[in-house]
Order: C-alpha cells, then structure tokens, then sequence
C-alpha cells in the first residue's frame, strides 16, 4: 500500500568512460529466455505475427542486453537486425539473426554488455513474411532507485533518484526535504515547483536544467507535445519526475482519492516512424515508496494515473529537462 504525502491541492556535461564492448552473440535464434529485468516497446503485430524488444538488464542491474521476441500466429518465416547503444559515444553493438521459418516463438539476443550513463538504446527492425517493419525501440539509464525514507517524502525520493541516476552525488533525503521545504507545507507536501531549482542546485549551468509544467491533457496537440518533451528529456538520459494519484496506480490496491504521489520516468518503449520520430507506447518508472520498477502504459499513466492529480483540472504536472 503507498502511503503517498497527502496533498491539499490549491491551485557540466558527465564523462563516459568508454571500453570495448563484449562481442556480441552468433547470430541465432533461440528459445525465449527466463523472465528478467526488462525495459520493453510495446508488443506489435504483423500477419499474426507478435514481436517486440527489450532491453534485459542482470540482477545487479549493471549490465544490458537486447533480446528481440517474436511469436508468430502460423508457419511464416522471419529475421531481425538488431542495435545497441549508449549515449556519450559509448559502444554500439550490432548483430542480427537470419531468416527462420517456423511457427515457433523465439529470441534473438546480443550478448550482455556493461551499463554506461547517459543512456543505452536498443532497436530492433524485424522482417516478416517478407515484409520490413517498422523499428521498435527500448531506452533506459543506469538507475539509481531510492526509497522515500518517510512517507511523505516522495518527492525528496525521486529527487535523490534522478540525481544519483543521472551521477551526480546524490545528496540526503533530509537535505533534499529542506531544500524542497517538503515538512514545512501543510500535511507535509512537496510543491512541483519546488523541485527545479531543488534538483539544480547540485547540478552546473552547463548541464541540463530541470523545469517544471503542466501539461493540458485534454488537448490532443498538447498531449502529444508534452509527451515528446518527456521523451527528449530521457533522451538525454535525464530523468522525469510526474505527480500521480498513487490509488490509480495497477501496483497499488488501496483507494486513495485525496492523496498524491512522485514517480521518476527513466526508460519507455514505442515504435520508430519513418521519420525518425519516436512514439512511445511504455514508461518505465521507478516508485519511491518501496524503490520498485514497473512498466506502465503511456496514457495509462498520463490520463488515468496523472492527469487531475495538480490542481484537479485535466492537466499532469512533470518536471522535466
């Protein structure tokens, strides 16, 4: 059960260190891996054919690889050619799988590879039944999950999340509290517009610097407008915190109509068109509360989940880069 903070609702560059990447793995299919840690595009379909890709993080979390799935409705034959990389030019490992024919589902997988910062991407563009589809796409960071140490402090957790996420020395949820002026607001709430300058305090004018808005839901344009300035953001593998109304949450079970709660956004899934452009249909988010990681779908998390939480209008309030 989150017991999320109770809210009366008034209206310089990081160095990458770069080394060689682990060769990749023969270029085969095999069948479907054990369930891990995975950062994923959402599952699409083609001629009855389901695929997608993920990026498969070890039980440390400290390193990552691609594995491409696909599970085909009938007989037909298929292929991958698949991508992984890391932002900051960090290694950029290339391998594919050739043609298979069967009904079978399978997996074609790089090998594990070290997690770097800023970010690591993985895309993966599947022929099937002779038809290229458009590529799918996983980007994530080397996270640094912190669970809120009181129970209304949330908002000093995702801080001090996105901070030790992005490298930086992460301070104390005590110092972030006072920063934020978390316990000095009525029934100990952190502002949104708090958190900008809370957060850029420990981070030089020379790197990205956090801003908050809200985003009017209701409007078509400014939905998708406030979604891609979420995905902008992790593509500079910068985290997003985003104020939801934790009842709504699929994890939790308990009703919890007046009280709000922080996520910090750290990696989605989507499709990539021909235009380059990416379209999200997944976030991965890491909860405060207990330090968990969850995926979530995108307007499941910014409609249902979100939106109404600041100010009670349809608006989701963010911060972001």
């Amino acid at each position: 059960m989150i017991r999320a903070l109770v809210a009366v609702l008034t209206g310089a560059a990081l160095a990458v260190v770069i080394s060689p990447a682990l060769p990749a793995q023969a270029g085969i299919w095999h069948e479907y891996p054990s369930p891990a840690n995975r950062t994923c595009s959402d599952s699409r379909v083609y001629n009855g054919t389901s695929y997608q890709v993920c990026l498969e993080f070890n039980t440390a979390r400290t390193q990552v690889r691609t594995v491409a799935f696909i599970n085909p409705g009938a007989y037909t034959n298929f292929q991958v050619n698949l991508r992984l990389w890391f932002g900051g030019n960090g290694p950029d490992i290339t391998d594919s799988c050739p043609t298979m024919t069967t009904n079978a589902s399978r997996a074609c997988y790089t090998a594990f590879t070290d997690l770097r910062r800023p970010y690591v991407v993985t895309e993966a563009k599947f022929g099937i039944a002779g038809t290229w589809q458009l590529p799918v796409r996983a980007l994530d960071m080397r996270l640094s999950a912190k669970q809120q140490e009181k129970d209304n402090w949330c908002g000093p957790g995702v801080a001090q999340t996105t901070l030790a996420t992005i490298g930086y020395s992460a301070p104390t949820q005590s110092q972030l509290a006072d920063r934020l002026q978390t316990d000095e607001m009525l029934f100990g709430v952190t502002m949104p517009g708090k958190i900008p300058p809370a957060v850029n305090s420990y981070i030089p004018d020379s790197d990205w610097q956090y801003h908050w808005e809200e985003i009017a839901v209701s409007n078509g344009q400014t939905y998708e407008a406030g979604i891609n300035r979420i995905v902008t953001s992790l593509s500079r593998g910068r985290p997003v915190m985003v104020l939801v109304i934790p009842g709504k949450l699929p994890w939790n079970t308990t009703a919890t109509p007046f009280q709000r709660h922080y996520l910090t956004i750290h990696g989605y899934g989507g499709v990539v068109h021909g235009d380059g452009s990416v379209h999200p249909s997944t976030f991965k988010v890491a909860d405060p509360w207990d330090a968990s990681e969850h995926s979530i779908d995108v307007d499941k998390l910014l409609l249902d989940n979100a939106n109404l939480a600041w100010n009670w209008i349809d608006t989701v309030a963010i911060v972001t880069t």
